[in-house]
């Protein structure tokens, strides 16, 4: 069970994945043992559930890919109604005893805002903007959708700088996680290097939340295949509609995407002319024993064993291919990083180095994974962006 409420004291109404791959709507009676499915919508899964005792209503939060929607169902009269939400990602939803909708959410170009629901229309209570920003100079993406190379058709967000802005230039970005999404959320980052006239694609490859549960687990034990080629058929996608040209995108990646900006530049060099790693893995075998005590007892069956596993973990990793990383490389680590090691970067831009490869390092000594500290999050970007303006074709507008 994901979430429930009780509604008597025998019913309650729970959201589950019992026998299926999205999450539904059901209830169970404690008095007569009944499970009922109730309510289930195609590609699309429940993940949270309200109730207003005061009007007999369940209020009910879904994720569909990118974005996020708000049912309501009235439990006298059994309607089911979508109710339009000012944002894209819904965080929270709460409902007071009086049955008033508070909600907290953003979208891509709104950060995070609190709203009031009045009835016929969402109040924001807060008016939080990105500060010196107009917010018509923020980009919403395009949803696109491609067919991967075994006919799995894959979701991807499509930021494309603005006319006045674009250089022309386009940042392929896996996300990280795996086992994760890239949604249409507000990303700082995002928008930062869409000022400064970079587009952005960002897929959804197989192993991505949001999508079901067979999608999801599909990324497990097999992090160097199938959602690299689904990645390979993104560049394509971009390559074939005209928006890029192969051999001149820039691939940028965090975590796991950084493990996968390793594996696409050891792989698939030919589509890029610069790559940046941050926080990536970079060996596998390396990365299964350097990481939290906590996280050992699954590393077999989400990443792979050692021994059993250890042909597939050399062709998985991005380190086995360092002859064919021949394209320029920022790599961005943080030194305290529990989840991944400073080992892992440290070795690749070693390795790189010692071939004579242009590699620069960026270590953060007073940084995990990811980043506490403002300033470092600032000059790590401001550094990117330096990096990146090394390969930029049209010199951007002052």
């Amino acid at each position: 069970m994901n979430d429930g409420v009780f509604v008597s004291d025998s019913m309650i109404y729970l959201l589950t994945d019992y026998d299926s791959d999205f999450t539904y709507l059901a209830s169970y009676n404690l008095e007569t043992n009944k499970f009922c499915k109730v309510k289930e919508l195609e590609n699309e899964s429940f993940t949270a559930i309200n109730y207003s005792k005061e009007n007999q209503l369940l209020y009910i939060t879904s994720q569909k890919g990118v974005e996020d929607q708000l049912y309501e169902f009235n439990l006298q009269n059994e309607n089911w109604r979508n109710i339009p939400v000012p944002c894209s990602v819904i965080n929270k939803l709460e409902v007071t005893a009086s049955g008033t909708l508070y909600l907290f959410g953003m979208g891509a170009t709104k950060p995070h805002n609190i709203y009031k629901n009045t009835g016929d229309e969402w109040v924001s209570l807060t008016k939080y903007t990105v500060p010196g920003v107009d917010s018509d100079a923020l980009v919403e993406p395009d949803i696109i959708t491609y067919t991967s190379f075994d006919g799995l058709e894959i979701e991807s967000l499509f930021f494309r700088a603005k006319k006045e802005n674009d250089n022309g230039e386009v940042i392929f970005w896996p996300h990280g996680g795996p086992q994760a999404a890239e949604r249409k959320s507000f990303r700082a980052s995002f928008q930062f290097f869409l000022n400064h006239g970079y587009s952005i694609f960002a897929p959804n490859f197989r192993g991505s939340t949001g999508y079901g549960l067979e999608f999801t687990k599909m990324v497990e034990g097999d992090w160097g295949n199938g959602p690299r080629l689904d990645n390979v058929a993104g560049l394509d996608w971009l390559i074939d509609q005209g928006h890029a040209q192969k051999g001149n995108i820039l691939l940028m990646g965090g975590s796991f995407g950084g493990y996968m900006a390793l594996l696409l530049h050891g792989r698939h060099a030919d589509y890029f002319k610069a790559v940046v790693d941050i926080f990536g893995p970079s060996n596998l075998f390396s990365f299964i024993n350097s990481v939290p005590e906590e996280w050992k007892p699954i590393m077999d069956q989400w990443v792979g064993n050692p021994e059993k596993d250890k042909e597939k973990l050399i062709e998985y990793s991005p380190i086995t291919y360092l002859e064919s990383m021949i394209k320029p490389m920022l790599v961005i680590q943080g030194a305290n990083d529990p989840r991944v090691v400073k080992g892992e970067s440290d070795q690749i831009v070693q390795a790189l180095k010692d071939k004579g490869r242009d590699v620069d390092y960026m270590l953060l000594e007073d940084e995990g994974h990811g980043f506490s500290k403002k300033e470092n999050e600032i000059a790590v970007y401001q550094k990117i962006l330096s990096f990146l303006k090394r390969f930029t074709a049209v010199t951007e507008k002052v």
